[in-house]
């Protein structure tokens, strides 16, 4: 009965679960490692968009991500921002 007080007490505060915010915003994807490219497709894929890209001195001859904000998993509205950090 508890858990139904919280789920009601959560949908009428306006608050809404992971799967419901995807379908209508972006679930920010994991891009580490990735060429940009790669990494722009699956932006899209989830509803996202490439945000600004930092480079750093490269450590290796390919361009990869080494950071991203917002992290992994966090739900952005519809078309977000996702920034890269490319070394």
């Amino acid at each position: 009965m508890l858990v139904l007080a919280a789920v009601a007490a959560a949908t009428l505060s306006g608050l809404t679960s992971a799967p419901a915010l995807a379908r209508s915003g972006c679930v920010v994807p994991r891009l580490y490692a990735l060429k940009v490219w790669t990494a722009k497709g699956l932006l899209i894929h989830a509803g996202c968009r490439l945000g600004g890209l930092s480079y750093q001195r490269p450590r290796a001859g390919i361009a990869r991500i080494t950071g991203q904000v917002p992290p992994p998993g966090a739900i952005l509205p519809a078309s977000g921002q996702v920034s890269l950090i490319v070394s």
